[in-house]
Order: C-alpha cells, then structure tokens, then sequence
C-alpha cells in the first residue's frame, strides 16, 4: 500500500475497531493487522495507541463539525438555524454509528484525559457556538442544559434502534433522519416562542 494511501485507510481502520471494541480493546497490533501492515510499520504513522486515536477522531470529527458550523451562519433567523443544525446532527448521527458508538464507550470508561481530549478540542469546537445561537433564540435560559437535551434527543432515538424491534410498540422500517429532526423540531420551537414571565 502506497504511503498517501496508508494513513486515511489507517484512520478509518482505527475509527472502526475503537467504535467496535473501545479504546482499551484495540492494540497497534489489532489495527496494523486489520490495515495489512507489519506493527512497525504502523508506528512510522504514529508514535502512539494515544497519538493514533486522537487523529482518527479528529479526523472524523473534522468534517462534521465543518457541516455543522455552517448551519449557524446560514441565515438571518436564529430558529431556522437550529432546524438547519438539528437536520445535519440527525443525519450525522444516523450516517456514521461507529462515532456515536466510540463516544459512547468513553462516557463508560471514563478516562479522565480521553474526556479531556473530547470536551476541549473536539466537542467545544460546535459546543460554543451553539450555545450562543441557542442564548440568540432564548435569552436568560440555561443554554447549557438546552443543548445537553437536545444532542440527548438527537441520540436517543439511534440508541433505543437495536432493541425497537423486540419491543410491542415497534412499527416496522427506520424512522428517516428528517422525521426524528422534525419531530424534534415539532417539541423544541414552542419553547423558543414562549415568553419568560
């Protein structure tokens, strides 16, 4: 394999099997393996498990939060900005599961440096400035707790998707990335329009 071609390929490899098995169940060894590379091979790429993981979610944060940002300056009114942010999270969310599913394996882990790495340089990236655009819609909330139940709306749905079928009240066929960031949409706007007394 061609050198330019070796490091996204190893990225996209890496991203997979951290999704699948979490940080701790994936070796340089797994990935150079599943890559087709020797292990030392893998560390002319990166000097590090540490090193190699951060790349890979920043690379795969990297465009999504590039879509994302774009929503926020997309017009003149703020509520058709959050349904502009709230339709590409949904669909980012429902297009790549191995991201959700890698966050969701550091939330249980809990690894202290990890959550930093996430809150600092890849999460606070949208996190500002959609707090801001969400202060723009309701001044004096608490915008902080705003935007943790909406990206907890967000995931919610992809979440419960594996057990949905074995539940009484599964109707069969996914529900489509517009009909969850509608339904979103149909909760969230009637708060955003009611005066604080």
């Amino acid at each position: 394999m061609k050198t330019n071609q070796t490091k996204p390929h190893l990225l996209e490899t890496a991203i997979t099997l951290f999704s699948k098995k979490g940080y701790n169940g994936v070796s340089m060894r797994d990935i150079a393996k599943e890559v087709g590379i020797s292990p030392p091979a893998l560390y002319n790429h990166f000097d590090s498990k540490e090193a190699l993981y951060r790349a890979a979610i920043s690379t795969t944060f990297e465009d999504k939060s590039t879509r994302l940002l774009a929503t926020m300056s997309a017009s003149d009114e703020p509520l058709q900005c959050l349904r502009l942010f709230i339709q590409i999270l949904v669909e980012e969310m429902q297009a790549d599961r191995r991201f959700h599913r890698l966050i969701q394996w550091e939330f249980l882990d809990a690894d202290a440096e990890r959550l930093a790495f996430l809150g600092n340089f890849i999460f606070n990236k949208v996190h500002q400035p959609f707090i801001h655009l969400l202060e723009k819609l309701k001044p004096g909330c608490d915008a902080v707790l705003l935007s943790d139940m909406i990206f907890g709306m967000a995931k919610q749905h992809f979440e419960m998707e594996p057990v949905l079928p074995y539940m009484s009240t599964y109707e069969a066929g996914k529900r489509t990335a517009t009909e969850v960031a509608d339904m979103m949409l149909t909760v969230l706007t009637p708060f955003f329009h009611t005066v604080d007394k």
